[in-house]
């Protein structure tokens, strides 16, 4: 019942006083790629951001990278990234994890420029990500502190999951051991080059290549459609 639940949030009325950027949104999302289209001809927007901790409420956005894949190639003159504007220096933490610096932040643009821009680049695209669920719930808190109602939209995979299925078809998954379908290790098992990780930019690209992987494998397993792809 997903399709019926998708044409339903298609069909809802888009709040008159939304910015231009929310409209054009919601008029892209009535031309998603079909169930029946194949993977080859898809459009998916792989993406990451870097954040100031894991608490989707309180913590805030620091960077965002995405890429394109259409064709079943990574689009490297096809991308967004940013740095957001902070009105506090990310934690000790974070910084560490990512490199950013309350100096490399004051000379990023403002939360509302990057959602607006990143809303835009991704249209109607699949959205891809490692761990993707906590990446949409990031940007839909953006949208909502800019007084935004709705929320993403988009259909979504999960990298680790889909690697999960794919691997571990008759597996259970309780046998699962920590870390081993992180990025990392997912990068390293299909010999990906790991290099620029834990940027947001860095981070989506070697996602990008590891989907690319991942639909490879779809292939072989049988799995040619984005229907077929998004119901596991």
């Amino acid at each position: 019942m997903e399709w019926l639940k998708e044409l339903i949030h298609q069909l809802q009325p888009v709040d008159k006083n939304a910015p231009a950027f929310w409209h054009r949104y919601s008029t892209a999302l009535k031309e998603q790629a079909s169930g029946g289209t194949p993977l080859a001809e898809a459009e998916f927007v792989v993406f990451d951001t870097e954040t100031t901790g894991l608490d989707q409420r309180r913590d805030k956005v620091l960077s965002m990278g995405a890429i394109k894949v259409r064709s079943l190639q990574v689009l490297v003159s096809d991308t967004f990234e940013c740095l957001v504007q902070q009105e506090g220096a990310p934690s000790t933490k974070s910084a560490e994890v990512h490199g950013l610096l309350s100096k490399e932040l004051e000379g990023g643009i403002a939360e509302q420029e990057a959602v607006e821009g990143f809303i835009d680049f991704i249209g109607n695209a699949i959205l891809v990500g490692q761990h993707v669920a906590f990446d949409i719930a990031m940007v839909n808190q953006m949208l909502k502190r800019q007084g935004i109602s709705g929320k993403l939209r988009n259909r979504s995979v999960d990298t680790a999951h889909l690697a999960i299925r794919l691997e571990r078809r008759h597996a259970d998954s309780h046998t699962l051991k920590t870390g081993e379908y992180s990025l990392d290790a997912l990068c390293e098992r299909y010999n990906l080059p790991s290099d620029d990780r834990h940027t947001a930019s860095g981070d989506a690209f070697a996602t990008a290549l590891l989907l690319l992987k991942l639909l490879s494998l779809a292939k072989k397993r049988g799995i040619a459609t984005v229907g077929e792809l998004l119901k596991g």
